[in-house]
């Protein structure tokens, strides 16, 4: 099989000659420019073989001019629909442009995406965040302006070649964890714009990545997706055979992030194989839960990726 045909088998369910694998990595790129950004991406991708090019986004989603906080309502007054042309999208549609020409139409291309609580999050501060919520229904307009720019974005990324999204929400996290909410909160300001955007992504294959720990998986239960991607090893977190029996689609994990750069060959094997026994082999992609240490050491990647091919 292609890399393709491996990773549509593993979402529809059909058989595979092996589980797809990928590891991610934020490559610290906010500020290179897009030639430079497609070289990492590819070099990371040449010299481990993994089977879906998920590309990282991290140019950061903008913050109005003269926004330091969000002290005021005032602060988030200032969110508005944004064009194409801002750096950040511009310079990561030609990222997605440049590595669908070098990967050819065989290997799946995924992109990074955030909720739209995050993106304002993300990038003017996470200490922000109670001083968000607290703002309660003001903040829909902020959110609503925000959303309307990343349904924008998922288009013209979907026609720059893309066959899919990698989408992270902080939705599960329960209030009283880090980045944790509300039920009520998730359901008016979280919620309705995160489904916005996976709306927008119907028709191509949609991850949804479950930030966080202690995660209450019941509020995601009518999400849309097509992949369901969460960190198992997170405290108090489902494992793969929990989640297995929480949704008929794909599931993607099966190492531990926080722990990958610093096993040994063996216990690696049996993390994967323990993976295998729990999910099995189909509707299954290998992948750690969330992002691994830039420092994880290449012995280690490379073993992962002949082990799985083995499988």
């Amino acid at each position: 099989m292609n890399k393709l045909e491996r990773f549509n088998a593993a979402v529809n369910g059909g058989n595979v000659d092996h589980p797809p694998l990928l590891a991610w990595v934020h490559f610290l790129s906010d500020h290179l420019d897009s030639a430079r950004v497609i070289d990492l991406h590819l070099e990371y991708m040449r010299a481990y073989d993994w089977d879906i090019m998920k590309a990282m986004n991290d140019y950061r989603y903008p913050v109005p001019a003269g926004v330091t906080s969000l002290d005021s309502i005032e602060s988030l007054r200032r969110y508005t629909v944004l064009s194409m042309d801002e750096h950040c999208f511009k310079t990561q549609l030609e990222v997605l442009r440049g590595l669908r020409k070098a990967l050819g139409n065989d290997v799946p291309l995924i992109d990074t995406i955030f909720e739209p609580y995050q993106q304002i999050l993300r990038n003017v501060g996470f200490d922000q965040a109670d001083r968000f919520l607290s703002y309660g229904s003001a903040t829909h307009p902020a959110l609503e302006a925000v959303t309307e720019t990343m349904c924008n974005y998922i288009r013209a990324a979907r026609a720059a070649g893309i066959d899919g999204i990698f989408m992270t929400i902080n939705g599960a996290i329960p209030r009283g964890m880090p980045r944790g909410v509300t039920r009520e909160q998730h359901e008016q300001l979280q919620k309705p714009y995160a489904i916005e955007l996976l709306k927008a992504a119907e028709g191509m294959t949609r991850i949804l990545h479950i930030h966080g720990d202690y995660l209450q998986m019941d509020r995601i239960a009518d999400y849309p997706y097509e992949v369901l991607s969460v960190p198992t090893s997170g405290k108090g977190n489902p494992g793969l055979g929990e989640l297995r029996g929480l949704t008929g689609k794909c599931i993607m994990g099966g190492l531990d992030e926080t722990k990958i750069h610093e096993r040994c060959l063996s216990e690696l094997a049996r993390e994967i194989d323990a993976a295998i026994a729990d999910a099995g082999r189909e509707k299954l992609i290998l992948s750690p839960g969330c992002t691994i240490p830039s420092f994880t050491p290449k012995r280690v990647l490379e073993y992962v990726r002949a082990y799985t091919k083995k499988i």
